[in-house]
């Protein structure tokens, strides 16, 4: 890989430790409901997009009342927490970002989650302002693991793909940065990564002050 001057993050479970909120207000709402929302349940859509989320809700659950209730609440409830109590930033990210500030490297989030969502938890943390754009789920027509988003991240960027990094925290994540032709780093969170990922990833690191060494590392060469 040569000199990276820009840097494309996914948001849940890579940026913010979202996943685990997410579950905590939809398992709160499914419990109202009667609904057997489990925590393995959850884990298989880790990484999806709300759409394909939402069809397989209908599809497991088969009663469409109160499934259009869990999703219409359930992100209710998610902004209720936000707006309450705040996100959790994930470890390195605010050392990566005063870095990649320092050293003038582009910094776009590509996120499966709504331009809503993105927003409120964007401006809830002060982080407004800090990235050169923002591309969400609600802005292509194919989530991830199609590389779409990937593809009109980058596009805006003014930068070769080969000087652009992608960073993921899901397998599917990392099947659209692959598929992208983007060079992509895995920071695991819920799911610890299989084959595949190692297959398609350059490394994978535990938290994000490792992927700043990297980048400095790669930079001075």
């Amino acid at each position: 890989m040569k000199k990276i001057e820009a840097v494309i993050f996914d948001m849940d479970g890579l940026i913010f430790d979202t996943e685990t909120l997410y579950y905590r207000a939809n398992q709160e709402i499914s419990d109202e409901i009667g609904l057997d929302f489990t925590y393995d349940y959850y884990l298989k859509y880790v990484g999806t997009s709300d759409e394909e989320l939402h069809e397989n809700l209908y599809r497991d659950f088969k009663d469409e009342e109160k499934v259009a209730h869990l999703i219409q609440e359930g992100r209710k409830r998610v902004e209720e927490i936000v707006r309450r109590d705040g996100l959790i930033i994930k470890e390195g990210f605010m050392e990566l970002l005063n870095y990649l500030e320092e050293k003038n490297i582009k910094k776009v989030v590509a996120s499966s989650n709504l331009k809503e969502m993105i927003h409120l938890f964007i401006e809830r943390e002060a982080l407004t302002g800090r990235f050169d754009y923002i591309v969400s789920g609600d802005e292509v027509k194919r989530a991830k693991p199609d590389p779409e988003i990937f593809e009109k991240a980058w596009s805006g960027l003014g930068v070769a793909k080969e000087n652009t990094l992608i960073l993921e925290d899901s397998i599917n994540g990392i099947r659209a940065a692959f598929d992208a032709g983007i060079d992509v780093i895995m920071v695991p969170d819920l799911i610890p990564p299989g084959e595949e990922a190692f297959e398609k990833t350059l490394e994978i690191y535990e938290n994000l002050t490792i992927v700043k060494a990297y980048i400095d590392q790669q930079n001075k060469r």
